[in-house]
């Protein structure tokens, strides 16, 4: 069935990146005082919900410790979103239970999102691959989705860098990667620390869906706290840095409800991002962090960590 599907790359018609290994794309940079940095930001209320009515004199943006001119002020909520599903299809997500939570994790995920919101699918073992291309034909999704085997190793890492490797070569807009696992890794080339460098300077935010026993949910009356943590446990809280530094933000679910609550939770931040833009400072090169802060009180925003720039 896998082998029927094109990768990820050449369905979004992406360029070919053979020439710099398997799942490499160059990470973003902008040279110092000539470019502007773009980021994508969501704002919360204390209670989690998206705040719709910014303006940009109520938004702080910070390059290191220096606040900076905000030059580029914008709603994308006009915009259709370009999501990428991405799903654990390894062996560790074998079992009619955890198959059935990942594809409500999917329906509830499409369900959520608006009617010209444009998504495609990409599953992962030890391997990266295609399943469905970007579009707003949901039951194709459903159908590619259902198509899959699920087995062999995991290389979650690896697939967590291509996936946003390639969303970020889709250009501007809303978009981001909704990764659906049960947060264990046992095949990946690349360590935690190396994807999780190069994504947080993307300006793809990472949402994960970790899908868990209930025993492992501590939203759930059936959680068993454990002295030593879970492999699920441990992925789930590795998740949440990948999220945390992209921009994102992560999820445990182990029951319907909590699916459905993520899904909508994704899907509103999604609709309702804005985008900043400043010029940096000049400066040496490497990685700057960036933060962006809201003077309204009780509301806090999310973006992306920082960003490589070249002299």
């Amino acid at each position: 069935m896998r082998g029927a599907f094109q990768s990820l790359a050449v369905l979004l018609g992406l360029v070919a990146r053979a020439a710099e290994g398997p799942g490499r794309t160059p990470t973003p940079t902008f040279r110092s005082g000539t470019d502007l940095v773009v980021l994508s930001a969501t704002a919360l209320d204390r209670h989690g919900r998206p705040v719709t009515d910014l303006r940009p004199e109520e938004l702080r943006v910070y390059e290191g410790r220096r606040q900076q001119a905000l030059d580029y002020f914008a709603h994308a909520r006009d915009l259709p979103a370009r999501i990428l599903l991405l799903v654990d299809a390894s062996g560790s997500m074998h079992g009619e239970l955890k198959t059935a939570s990942i594809r409500m994790a999917v329906i509830q995920m499409l369900a959520a999102l608006g009617p010209d919101d444009r998504a495609a699918l990409a599953g992962f073992d030890h391997r990266y691959f295609g399943l469905a291309r970007f579009g707003t034909d949901r039951r194709a999704l459903l159908k590619a989705f259902d198509g899959l085997e699920f087995f062999g190793s995991t290389a979650l890492h690896d697939a967590l860098e291509r996936a946003a490797s390639d969303v970020a070569s889709l250009g501007e807009g809303r978009r981001a990667v909704v990764v659906i696992t049960d947060g264990v890794d046992t095949a990946s080339h690349l360590t935690p620390e190396e994807v999780i460098a190069r994504s947080r300077a993307l300006d793809v935010p990472i949402y994960a869906i970790s899908v868990v026993s209930p025993v492992d949910d501590p939203a759930s009356d059936r959680y068993l706290r454990a002295r030593e943590a879970s492999d699920g446990t441990r992925g789930a809280a590795l998740l949440t840095r990948y999220a945390t530094l992209s921009g994102g933000e992560a999820f445990t679910v182990s029951d319907v409800a909590g699916l459905r609550r993520a899904a909508g939770a994704v899907a509103g931040q999604l609709k309702h991002q804005y985008r900043l833009g400043y010029h940096p400072p000049a400066g040496p090169s490497g990685f700057r962090r960036v933060e962006v802060r809201a003077t309204r009180k009780g509301v806090s925003v999310r973006t992306r960590a920082g960003y490589l720039s070249q002299p």
